[in-house]
C-alpha cells in the first residue's frame, strides 16, 4: 500500500519538444486516478516518467513521501500496463503472466500458481493458458498485459488505455473487474483513456489532461458539474456542453440564441464583464410545454434554426445555433 505524488513535473524530449508542464498529482494509498485527455496530451508520457522510463527535466516523483526521481524502474515497485502489450511471444500465456513476478528475489512457487489461476479465471483467460499471444486475438493480448501487472502486485499500477482493445460488449466487465481486484488489495493505481464516459466511470478521482498540462482535477461530478475551463467544458460530456458566447446586460445575459434571467450570484461573478461563455449541456434543457414548477418559471425561450435532429434510440439530439473554440484555457466562472 503506496501513496504516490508528483511534484511539478516537466519533460523536454532530446528534440526539444515539451510533452509535461509543471505537472502535480496527489494520488492516495489505494486511490485509483483516471488520467483522461485526447491523443498526444502527455498521458502516456506521464507514465513512462512515473515508471522511471523517462527522467523528467525537472520536479519530484514521490512514493509513501519517498523521493524516488533518481531511481531507475527496477529501484521502483510500479508496473507498467503497455498500450501495445509488451508480451513476451515465445512464452505461452501462463509464463507470460508470470514473467515478472518471477523477476522477485523470493518467490513462493504455489502461491503465484495460485495467483495465476485467479488471475486468469478474473480475466477470462484460463482456456489460453497454454497458447502463445501469436494465437490469440488483440483483446485477449491485453488482457494478458492487464493480468502480468495484477500477478506482480506492485505496490503502484499504471495502465495505460488498458481496455481500448477490448469488444464493446466486454469492455465494462474487464475494466470492472479490474478495478475490484485492484481496490480489494488497496493498490494505488493509475489508468490513462481518451474515453470520456469512461474515465467518469471507474475513476475514485479524474485528472483532466490537455497539451501536457494537467487542467483539473477533482472528483467525476466535481469536474463534470463545475468545469475549471473551457477547454474541460467541452472535452467533458457525450455529447459535449453547449458554449455560447454571451453579452451581459444588466439582470441578464444574451446569447445568439437566447437571453437568459441571470440570480444575483451569477451577476455577482459576472461583475463588470463585457464578454463572457454561457455553457449549457444537452441533457440540461427541458422543454417549456411540458415542463413544471419552478422550470416553468426559469424558463428561457428563444427562436432560432434547426440545422438537424438525430434520432439515438432513446434520446433526440436537435442540433441548432453557434459553436466556439475551446480551446483556449480562459477559467470559467461558476
Amino acid at each position: 500500500m503506496t501513496s504516490l505524488e508528483l511534484r511539478n513535473l516537466t519533460r523536454v524530449t532530446p528534440r526539444g519538444e515539451l510533452v509535461l508542464d509543471d505537472v502535480s498529482l496527489d494520488v492516495p494509498t489505494g486511490t485509483t486516478l483516471a488520467v483522461v485527455g485526447p491523443p498526444g496530451s502527455g498521458k502516456s508520457a506521464l507514465l513512462r516518467v512515473i515508471a522511471g522510463l523517462d527522467a523528467p527535466t525537472e520536479g519530484e516523483i514521490l512514493l509513501d513521501d519517498v523521493v524516488v526521481t533518481s531511481l531507475d524502474a527496477r529501484g521502483r515497485s510500479i508496473a507498467l500496463v503497455f498500450q501495445d502489450f509488451a508480451l513476451h511471444p515465445h512464452l505461452d500465456v501462463h509464463d507470460n503472466l508470470a514473467f515478472a513476478a518471477r523477476l522477485r528475489k523470493k518467490v513462493d512457487k504455489l502461491a503465484l500458481a495460485e495467483r495465476i489461476d485467479d488471475v486468469a479465471d478474473l480475466l477470462a483467460l484460463t482456456a489460453q493458458l497454454d497458447a502463445k499471444p501469436s494465437d490469440l486475438t488483440d483483446a485477449q493480448r491485453q488482457r494478458i498485459a492487464v493480468g502480468k501487472a495484477l500477478v506482480r502486485g506492485a505496490d503502484v499500477q499504471l495502465f495505460d488505455e488498458a481496455f481500448a482493445a477490448q469488444p464493446d460488449r466486454v469492455r465494462p466487465h474487464v475494466r470492472s473487474v479490474t478495478t475490484q481486484w485492484l481496490g480489494e488489495a488497496a493498490t494505488t493505481s493509475v489508468f490513462t483513456t481518451s474515453d470520456v464516459p469512461e474515465a467518469l466511470t471507474f475513476g475514485e478521482r479524474v485528472a483532466v489532461m490537455h497539451r501536457g498540462e494537467i487542467r483539473q482535477v477533482g472528483s467525476a461530478q466535481e469536474i463534470y458539474d463545475h468545469p475549471a475551463d473551457l477547454f474541460v467544458a467541452g472535452f467533458l460530456g457525450t455529447p459535449a456542453m453547449n458554449l455560447l458566447p454571451a453579452r451581459p446586460d444588466g439582470q441578464q445575459v444574451v446569447t445568439p440564441v437566447f437571453t437568459m434571467l441571470l440570480d444575483d450570484e451569477l451577476q455577482r461573478v459576472i461583475g463588470g464583464r463585457t464578454d463572457v461563455v454561457v455553457g449549457v449541456r444537452p441533457e440540461d434543457w427541458l422543454d417549456a410545454t411540458s415542463a413544471e414548477g419552478q422550470a416553468v418559471t426559469d424558463r428561457v425561450e428563444f427562436t432560432s434554426r434547426v440545422d438537424d435532429v438525430e434520432w439515438r434510440g432513446g434520446t433526440q439530439l436537435v442540433y441548432v445555433g453557434f459553436e466556439i473554440d475551446a480551446e483556449t484555457g480562459e477559467r470559467l466562472s461558476r
